[in-house]
């Protein structure tokens, strides 16, 4: 019996969501409360829908993992909808949370049956900084124009080269994406920028991110996401923002 999880977590003390020897992770920590839930009975290994990096957040993040153990199954099946309660109550103070709970068929996987992947990152954009937003939001103090860097951002739309937006230690073989829509706004002190896709590069929302910020500052015009994307140069991106403020907050099946 394969289940589907709705995964929500603070990422701060976490190493990322996936399992590192000696490092706490978000996946080994899921695992272990669902066996002690089915009293070691049968472990069980999760599977993430994004592999976010250390410090970052999800509201949304997916996971699966099977149940083969026919007692399990037996038990396990009618009651479902209470799956997140018994995992959660091996999950106090670590902060995690499971929101949600179901049944899904053999041939569906976290990741690999994604279409689409939704990430939000948050600017603090005041002067002084917020004790509130400390570990949550990335706090640039000078003014940000969100106006300028909306625009800027509707250049990313599309299929591109991302080559200037991924990290020196990016594994993937193809640099080539496709962004469904960017969006850049303003709610009080906080910026949203959200950012929806199939796939991402490593650390490529963040380098987006420290990009537009330069751009919302009057350093570069629009046009410089242009130049960057020409350019396919990482040397002369903007900086790799926080990962404290970046969330996964959904995804699409």
């Amino acid at each position: 019996m394969r289940i589907k999880l709705t995964i929500e977590y603070d990422g701060t003390q976490f190493h990322g969501w996936q399992k590192l020897n000696n490092l706490i992770s978000v996946q080994e920590t899921v695992e272990h409360a669902i066996s002690k839930l089915f009293n070691g009975i049968e472990t069980v290994k999760p599977y993430g829908a994004g592999r976010t990096d250390a410090g970052v957040h999800a509201t949304g993040q997916v996971a699966h993992f099977d149940i083969t153990n026919d007692k399990l199954i037996k038990q396990w099946t009618p009651s479902i909808k209470k799956m997140p309660l018994g995992i959660n109550s091996y999950l106090i103070d670590s902060g995690i949370v499971v929101v949600s709970a179901e049944i899904v068929q053999s041939d569906f996987h976290a990741r690999l049956s994604a279409v689409m992947r939704h990430y939000r990152y948050l600017i603090f954009n005041r002067n002084i900084k917020s004790v509130i937003y400390m570990n949550r939001a990335w706090h640039v103090a000078y003014r940000l124009d969100d106006i300028s860097m909306n625009e800027a951002a509707q250049l990313f739309i599309g299929t591109n080269n991302l080559n200037s937006f991924r990290s020196a230690h990016c594994s993937a073989a193809n640099p080539v994406r496709t962004i469904s829509s960017v969006t850049v706004r303003r709610n009080g002190d906080l910026i949203h920028v959200d950012v929806a896709a199939k796939s991402f590069l490593h650390n490529q929302v963040r380098i987006m991110v420290g990009t537009l910020a330069q751009i919302g500052i009057g350093k570069h015009g629009a046009e410089h996401i242009k130049q960057l994307l020409d350019a396919k140069d990482r040397t002369i991106a903007g900086p790799t923002a926080p990962s404290h403020g970046l969330y996964l907050v959904g995804v699409e099946y």
